[in-house]
């Protein structure tokens, strides 16, 4: 590379004096291929106490540094210069197209030291070029978290939170590694050490995201790494639901009277039509505020558990995905450990084809399929509720019992059917719409 601003400015063609032309070249190199202003030079090279001479000042060392770099590279255009840069050529692009692509450590290698070394300050106050190596570092400590290098990461982690004690995703990182290390303590007292400095300091409490992590440590919980992606994959709920109080009300009851630890299982099983995954949707949307760490979602009439396996597991964030299905299985409960979720299987033929989806702890799973699935309510400790027609009564007060394949003659309503001819406009029986046993 021929300029470098990430660490002591410096420049490959040779040594560039003293801090007053570094500082040039540095505000120039920092909007490279663009026209900077005399007057934003002026104020990024001398700040709030330009000489008198500036405007001399300011040629004198623009042409000391064309003779050191090439007549062509440097231009005057309008009011301003431009210097001109090729890819490749300054570290700090390289460092962007690093991180850009994730490749963080390899980006922060090109980072030696403090940066724009040997300018003027009021250039290294304007731009504050090592905010961005901060964030990079948080971006590489979110990944090494990810994969359990905790320990590796408490040393460093100190050394930043105490010379950026108002950074609070630091702060945040340093109480995960700690605790990742089963240094639960410590991460409580780093807490205690970042609330004070705020407090004392500037006068105000941590933000949502710190305070959470400590409410959960408190808790005894495992706290979610901060990249995890939280997935809301619900399908969008049919307008308009009504009716199935009875249903939603066990539902209701089933959340209720759930600790959050163990996995429940219900079953929402009927015959084609009779409003399964319409009332399962309208109940997950309705309690998604309840599962914090993600709501899922898959239509097993549409993949087999493989294909399932796969696909929940990139929405996790996971991409290097095994290819064995019971390997993917031990991988899927590995990520939803400690994570409250709610899983929404749809569709499900058989309970072979539930069981390898089925999450270890903390989550509520629920399967709409057309057959009871009596192994999985056997086996697996699932709770059935079974779906039925619903029975209208007829104009003469009398109720009517269903009988198979007379639908429009006996009072029975499929909801999703009526929903459906509703939507087109379609007229129904109107002996049948009068009101719902």
């Amino acid at each position: 590379m021929r300029y470098r601003v990430l660490g002591h400015v410096t420049v490959h063609d040779g040594p560039l004096g003293g801090p007053k032309p570094r500082t040039v070249l540095a505000a120039l190199l920092l909007h490279a291929n663009q026209v900077v202003s005399d007057r934003r030079l002026r104020d990024l090279v001398w700040g709030d106490s330009p000489p008198a001479t500036v405007r001399s000042q300011l040629q004198i060392y623009v042409s000391g540094l064309r003779k050191l770099l090439g007549a062509d590279t440097i231009q005057r255009q309008g009011s301003g210069y431009l210097i001109r840069v090729r890819p490749g050529e300054l570290d700090l692009d390289v460092f962007n197209a690093l991180v850009e692509q994730s490749r963080f450590r390899e980006a922060l290698e090109l980072w030696p030291g403090p940066a724009l070394g040997g300018c003027a300050e009021s250039l290294v106050d304007d731009v504050r070029l090592d905010e961005r190596r901060l964030a990079a570092l948080e971006a590489l400590f979110d990944g090494e978290l990810e994969h359990g290098n905790a320990a590796a990461l408490i040393g460093e982690l100190r050394r930043l939170t105490a010379e950026n004690p108002y950074r609070e995703r630091l702060a945040e990182q340093l109480m995960l590694a700690l605790h990742g290390s089963g240094r639960t303590s410590e991460a409580l007292e780093a807490y205690a050490t970042a609330r004070r400095r705020l407090a004392t300091e500037l006068g105000i409490e941590p933000g949502d995201r710190l305070r959470d992590l400590h409410r959960r440590l408190l808790g005894g919980a495992t706290p979610v790494p901060a990249n995890t992606p939280v997935p809301a994959q619900l399908p969008h709920a049919l307008e308009g639901f009504t009716g199935r109080h009875a249903e939603l009300a066990a539902l209701d009851a089933d959340l209720a009277g759930w600790s959050g630890e163990s996995v429940r299982i219900r079953v929402l099983s009927g015959e084609a039509g009779v409003g399964k995954t319409a009332l399962a949707l309208h109940w997950a949307h309705r309690v998604r505020r309840e599962f914090p760490d993600g709501q899922l979602y898959v239509d097993l009439a549409r993949m087999d558990p493989a294909s399932a396996l796969a696909a929940l597991l990139r929405s996790l964030g996971i991409d290097k995905v095994p290819d064995l299905v019971d390997e993917r299985a031990a991988l899927f409960r590995s990520a939803l450990a400690d994570r409250k979720c709610l899983l929404l299987l749809d569709n499900a033929a058989d309970a072979d084809q539930v069981r390898p989806l089925l999450p270890g702890r903390s989550a509520l799973v629920l399967v709409t399929s057309r057959v009871r699935l009596t192994g999985l309510v056997a086996r697996d400790g699932a709770r059935a509720l079974p779906l039925h027609p619903r029975v209208r009564r007829g104009g003469n007060g009398v109720e009517r019992q269903p009988e198979r394949g007379h639908v429009a003659q006996i009072g029975v309503v499929l909801p999703h059917r009526v929903q459906l001819r509703s939507r087109q406009g379609l007229a129904e029986d109107p002996e049948l719409v009068e009101r719902t046993v």
